[in-house]
């Protein structure tokens, strides 16, 4: 809102009034004092600033410029991660104006701005040097206390060497002296031509703008924190003519992060780079020290954490409640059987929730015939399944199934009860359209029952058990449309046909 009076401005900023893009997801505070925040945007992404204070009185803020990055580093959390999209100006300046702000309230003064945070400042050119110089204007931070950090965007680097009136500061992440080792590390150096490339520009940057430029050195045991990796460094600015007074190196023990194997340098191999690149070359070095370790300070550490939390939420198993009625149709014997399962669930160490169905008993379907199968294997223990098992294995093997006149109304089947309530026909008739077409079943009605043989085919059995559910099944839903004929409901051309 700068069409407001800088005065007005300060004064809401000091009553804490709320304004601007950013939310406080989370917030840590590292036993050193540097505090560490995750702002959360208006499109749910995540960003990181970090308040760093030191013992000489400076206070440093350490900000983003774009919710991930593109440029790949291996060895950084943010690259890691990928890039999502570029902050605008005022999600930049707000992270330095709200740590600028809660300093003044306690008499203290926010002095100097790095943009080493998410993403490479210069891939987002416009936006960040709109910010810097609001921090220039309504802060009254100097641009020669604001330090902007590449990976080496070569272009860019050449548009900022011709802004005259922005002479902020420039850290170059150099890491390696070769172009192999940093490409390996750093996919963006072939990208930008190399270091030839990147190197012959900075000398020009160095040039016009009469400034030291800062080289940045993640020292990673093993890797590039030798003596001889540190003459190499020394002969790489040799080489392109930068002069020793107006290059500084910053030596910083790598900040380990879960997607990178490497580990930091010890003390004794950072003295060494040290003494090899001050007495051999004459060029400044300085060991920094780690800030926030113990609060994932490290670019991109923090979204990282609380992404690996709320993924590891959201794989957590979640119960379900209850479920919609789903399109599975069986007897009422078994709709009965199922729903005394309801109350004690089985469960399994290898598989998640044991899911509930709710059975639709009104539903109506006359053409499934592997249904009851697929869902029960019916199991026969009364004495009335038994012998309406037998009468129907009796008919698969070619036997006659009438009843004989000795047969006691008790033991007429349920099929043949049902079938006579159809519009009273004949065992013979209603029987006709079920079954003797598909099985080859006899049926004779004036001969005697006899007793079935003994039958070993299993697979028979089986066949005879499912025909026998598919008719009762099929007979009650014939018996329940008659009953709804005869109560005066007027039946459609598929009910009736059924």
């Amino acid at each position: 809102m700068t069409d407001l009076p800088l005065s007005l401005r300060n004064l809401l900023l000091e009553r804490t009034t709320t304004t601007g893009h950013l939310r406080l997801h989370l917030q840590q505070t590292s036993v050193d004092g540097t505090i560490k925040r995750a702002y959360q945007l208006h499109d749910g992404q995540i960003i990181e600033s970090v308040l760093m204070p030191y013992e000489d009185g400076r206070r440093t803020a350490c900000i983003s410029s774009q919710a991930g990055c593109a440029m790949g580093c291996v060895f950084c959390a943010t690259g890691q991660m990928g890039f999502a999209r570029q902050l605008t100006s005022d999600e930049i300046f707000e992270q330095v104006a709200k740590f600028a702000t809660e300093l003044r309230g306690r008499g203290e003064r926010l002095s100097n701005v790095v943009l080493m945070g998410m993403g490479e400042p210069l891939a987002n050119y416009r936006n960040v040097m709109t910010a810097i110089r609001r921090m220039n204007v309504d802060l009254g931070i100097g641009a020669r206390r604001i330090t902007v950090s590449t990976v080496g965007v070569v272009p860019n680097i050449r548009k900022l060497m011709m802004e005259e009136d922005m002479n902020v500061r420039l850290a170059l992440s150099l890491h390696c002296a070769t172009d192999e080792e940093r490409t390996a590390l750093l996919p963006a150096n072939r990208r930008y031509g190399g270091l030839d490339e990147l190197m012959g520009t900075i000398r020009e940057f160095i040039r016009v703008k009469r400034q030291r430029v800062t080289f940045e050195w993640a020292l990673i045991e093993g890797q590039n924190d030798s003596r001889e990796v540190a003459r190499s460094l020394g002969r790489l600015l040799k080489k392109h003519d930068i002069r020793p007074d107006m290059a500084h190196v910053n030596l910083i023990p790598l900040n380990p992060t879960g997607g990178y194997g490497g580990s930091p340098s010890g003390r004794a191999n950072v003295q060494k780079f040290v003494d090899v690149l001050e007495k051999e070359f004459g060029i400044s070095a300085t060991p920094r020290m780690r800030r926030g370790i113990d609060i994932d300070a490290g670019c991109g550490q923090l979204k990282s954490s609380i992404k690996k939390k709320e993924d590891a939420e959201k794989s957590r198993v979640i119960a379900i409640d209850s479920l919609p009625v789903v399109g599975v149709y069986e007897d009422d014997e078994l709709v009965d059987e199922l729903s005394s399962l309801d109350s004690e669930p089985e469960t399994s160490p290898y598989h998640g929730p044991t899911v509930e169905f709710a059975i639709d008993e009104a539903a109506v379907d006359l053409d499934d015939e592997d249904e009851a199968e697929n869902f029960v294997d019916p199991v026969y223990v009364d004495e009335f399944d038994l012998s309406e098992a037998d009468r129907l294995i009796a008919l698969v093997k070619g036997t006659s199934s009438s009843l004989d006149e000795d047969t006691p109304p008790a033991e007429l089947s349920e099929a043949d009860r049902l079938i006579a309530l159809v519009q009273g026909a004949s065992l013979d008739e209603a029987m006709k359209d079920f079954s003797p077409s598909e099985a080859n079943l006899t049926i004779q009605s004036n001969e005697p029952r006899t007793k079935s043989t003994t039958i070993t085919d299993e697979e028979a059995i089986r066949e005879a058990k499912r025909r026998r559910k598919k008719l009762l099944k099929n007979l009650k839903a014939v018996a329940k449309l008659r009953d709804m004929e005869a109560s005066g409901k007027i039946l459609n051309e598929e009910q009736r046909e059924k």
